[in-house]
């Protein structure tokens, strides 16, 4: 794991023209407020990208430790022992940074977690996507299904740091399960709705208050980064929708009901919970499936392949071999691959490099940008053995 040499441990670094900038935003209180994290290009200095002491750890607190281990069925002390090098490992992203505005308006990438998941599962996703060019808003859902996520109630909660949790709970399986899944897949829905719109007000220049400004954390940051500089700057005319798994489902769902997300890019989707949405007869636009090889039974490549072929628009689909579930989240870099055990599988990293460069290079296809992807050109012809075009095929 050469990525955690030296004294600084931390997910690899971007390899975009950019640094990398992030930063938590609370769009006001109680539990309908919602949670996102934003990745961007920053005006850093590329020199200046390595050990920035502005860097925050991967796991932001002993609360989504907790969750993490709930949603694992562990006890917190074993995942504490098990976790314990990945604990204070950083992201390479500048906290709180100067957004780089360059002439073109930023291209946006709304973004649904997985089941268990949470705003920084993905983190080296966001930040090369950010080192791109993108503005990537990681969204924490408040249905349960996020390892951890919390609220500030009102504004003297947030002055003194008291959050109301939102829990992970499971849901067992049986004649309930799905009316539950398709009913928490409603609710994300709603979520990324709400961020559309909070896209549509900074477009026009209506700039909302940052709730965690409130907090301690934040009022003691200083930091540079300001909302004001995205208030008429965000291109509105390419929006996509991105999630993984349960955030994918969630991701086509949204799709069949907002038609201003112009694309929708699917990661391992899970289709279990939309499987009674005739989704293939109402979601028309472009889409790019990337899938991993060991997650997909019958009845989910059946679905994917319905999508897949009912629209006269673009559609893609890849998998790359010798990948598990867990291959498009940051969790393999951190304490490996736990899925599968007896499978021979690909280098956690460069399973992540050919899922970014397919990303890029289809993003680049769909609307022009990144306008230079040689480097994602050249490395997907170098892996071109490690995936493969086409219907996914069934892992069991």
């Amino acid at each position: 794991m050469g990525w955690f040499s030296g004294l600084t441990k931390h997910l690899p670094l971007a390899s975009g023209p950019y640094v990398p900038g992030m930063v938590d935003l609370m769009l006001n209180y109680g539990k309908e407020s919602s949670l996102v994290r934003l990745y961007y290009p920053s005006e850093q200095n590329p020199e200046e990208r390595v050990s920035n002491n502005r860097w925050k750890t991967w796991i932001p607190d002993d609360s989504y430790l907790y969750g993490i281990s709930k949603v694992l069925m562990l006890y917190p002390f074993v995942l504490r022992c098990v976790c314990w090098w990945s604990e204070h490992i950083v992201i390479p992203a500048v906290y709180g940074a100067k957004i780089k505005i360059n002439n073109n308006k930023l291209k946006c990438i709304v973004l649904s977690h997985g089941l268990g998941g949470n705003r920084f599962l993905y983190s080296n996703i966001c930040c090369e996507l950010a080192s791109r060019g993108f503005l990537i808003l990681a969204l924490e859902h408040r249905d349960n299904s996020a390892c951890n996520t919390f609220y500030y109630a009102t504004r003297s909660d947030a002055e003194v740091d008291l959050r109301t949790h939102v829990e992970f709970k499971h849901v067992k399986l049986g004649r309930e399960h799905h009316k539950t899944r398709n009913e928490q897949v409603k609710i994300r829905y709603s979520e990324c709705a709400k961020v559309l719109d909070f896209l549509k007000q900074l477009h026009q220049g209506i700039i909302p208050h940052n709730v965690l400004d409130d907090t301690p954390l934040h009022k003691d940051l200083g930091y540079d980064f300001d909302l004001k500089d995205l208030g008429g700057n965000l291109d509105m005319n390419n929006l996509c929708l991105m999630g993984h798994s349960f955030g994918a489902a969630t991701t086509l769902y949204t799709l069949s009901k907002i038609t201003e997300f112009r694309f929708g890019i699917l990661l391992d989707p899970w289709m279990f919970p939309v499987k009674s949405e005739h989704l293939e007869e109402k979601v028309q636009q472009p889409l790019l499936f990337i899938n991993t090889q060991t997650f997909h039974i019958v009845a989910n490549v059946e679905a994917m392949s319905k999508l897949l072929h009912a629209s006269e628009t673009r559609r893609i689909m890849y998998t790359i071999k010798h990948t598990t579930h867990e291959s498009q989240t940051d969790s393999v870099l951190l304490i490996g691959y736990w899925l599968n055990w007896f499978m021979k599988k690909l280098n956690p990293l460069q399973a992540l490099k050919i899922n970014n460069a397919l990303i890029l290079t289809y993003l680049h296809k769909e609307i022009s940008f990144p306008v230079n992807v040689g480097d994602c050109e050249a490395l997907l012809r170098k892996e071109m053995g490690n995936f493969e075009e086409g219907l996914t095929k069934p892992w069991a």
